[in-house]
């Protein structure tokens, strides 16, 4: 309800509008003795305004009169004081996905079909989102900032779901993972990202590139082909699979037989046993019981249980620490364990390596995964020179051990940066490291 001002004449009359952004005087004749206009008091005037407390507006309401060719009369209300409104910004929205082949909320088992739905990377723009005009704040006629409706972030905020975010340097909405994108009927964008099978994958779904964290209630077999840009998660076993993951593989049973292209993470890997495998991790591994006849790499160290692990035969390589409770066994099985500066990067450049021949066999030199290749190739090789020198500037940077918790059996061959050793006797509780630029070992 507006509030209204009198004088104790009862001559003015000041009406406030609800939102306090205008003011209406009003001037009554039929009080004036004989409609005579001289009899107006203007300090009458001035205490009723200072009554009101309006302190702005008053030029604003002068320029609306005149733009607006405003007559003023006895008995019509006409502007006092105009505030200044406030302004809510302005936004364009445009989706950069195509709306109608992407992955639909609302529907169940889309498993099958993901291969041929729209699909994102982490950090790809899925919607562009500029500010056209900002927004600025008001001032009521009590000389109060009034703030808009609506900020720039508010807004943005509107168009923003799961798994995105938005960038105010690009003027656009990117993933924050990789996945599946949809648009819901506000148009809020959303990356799908979580999914969740149960039932074992195989050839069903070979050569699958899949886009987001996955997970197995299954097995993994038949020499299945997957290229996950996520996490994998298998709550059975894989076995004769070739996986290439961009983030963590964790596996709660065995994997067996991947021998061909193997297990690739470029994050962590964890498992309960591993036999006849290839596997490769771009930071850790770890695992509960047995590594037999596998080629083992990983960048940042690997790890068994302290009490239960072994490992029997095949290549072991790491670029820190290698620990586990038994090494080799009482056949003498030849078993190499080694440190070596980033065997991760190296088995990388040689992959990448391999892909380039292939590409020229196929004359395709000229093609944009060609040129990809060639730069992916420049980076790794420049990452691993920079590896070469921090270890031949400081002694503090070398890798400290490898250690078997329990015993180290004859036939193993250890092997720290340039330093080897080959064990002949059985030993037991013993680490292995660099010390004064020797290879020794010590019991503990």
């Amino acid at each position: 309800m507006a509030d209204v001002y009198e004088s104790d004449s009862g001559i003015f009359s000041i009406e406030i509008s609800d939102d306090k952004f205008t003011a209406y005087l009003t001037i009554k004749s039929g009080i004036l003795p004989e409609n005579n206009e001289s009899f107006i008091n203007e300090n009458e005037l001035i205490e009723l305004i200072e009554k009101t407390n309006i302190t702005f507006g008053f030029d604003n309401a002068q320029n609306y009169i005149e733009k607006n060719n405003i007559k003023k009369d006895f008995d019509q209300a006409f502007p006092l004081a105009i505030g200044k409104k406030s302004k809510d910004p302005e936004i364009e929205f445009s989706p950069l996905i195509d709306i109608k082949n992407c992955y639909n909320p609302s529907i169940e088992n889309q498993f099958n079909l993901l291969n041929n739905l729209t699909r994102i990377k982490k950090d790809e723009p899925l919607a562009h989102l500029f500010i056209t005009k900002k927004s600025e704040s008001g001032i009521n006629i009590y000389g109060e900032e009034v703030n808009p409706e609506n900020y720039e972030n508010q807004l943005i905020d509107q168009y923003l779901g799961e798994n995105v975010s938005y960038s105010h340097e690009r003027g656009q909405i990117i993933a924050d993972k990789a996945g599946y994108p949809w648009m819901d009927d506000l148009s809020i964008i959303h990356v799908k990202t979580e999914f969740s099978i149960d039932n074992n994958l195989d050839l069903t779904y070979d050569d699958m590139y899949f886009f987001g964290n996955l997970i197995v209630n299954g097995d993994i077999t038949d020499k299945i082909k997957l290229h996950i840009d996520g996490d994998l998660t298998v709550y059975g076993d894989i076995n004769d699979a070739n996986l290439t993951v961009t983030g963590n593989i964790s596996v709660e049973g065995d994997i067996i037989n991947c021998k061909t292209l193997g297990i690739l993470a470029h994050n962590n890997i964890t498992f309960n046993s591993a036999e006849n495998s290839k596997i490769i991790a771009g930071n850790q591994i770890n695992f509960k019981k047995n590594i037999h006849f596998c080629k083992i790499t990983a960048e940042n160290g690997i790890y068994g249980n302290e009490e239960n692990s072994t490992i029997v035969g095949g290549t072991i390589s790491s670029g820190e620490h290698i620990e586990v409770a038994i090494i080799g066994n009482t056949g003498g099985i030849s078993s190499e364990i080694e440190i070596s500066i980033s065997p991760y990067t190296k088995e990388s450049m040689l992959n990448i390596s391999k892909k380039l021949m292939k590409l020229k066999e196929l004359e395709l030199e000229t093609s944009e995964e060609y040129f990809q290749l060639k730069e992916n190739l420049s980076n790794l090789e420049e990452k691993l020179d920079d590896e070469i020198n921090l270890i031949l500037k400081s002694q503090d940077n070398l890798p400290k051990h490898i250690m078997a918790f329990k015993k180290i059996f004859p036939g193993t061959y250890i092997r720290i940066l340039k330093k080897s050793m080959h064990i002949t006797d059985e030993l037991n509780k013993v680490s292995f490291s660099i010390i004064d630029g020797e290879l020794l070992s010590e019991s503990y």
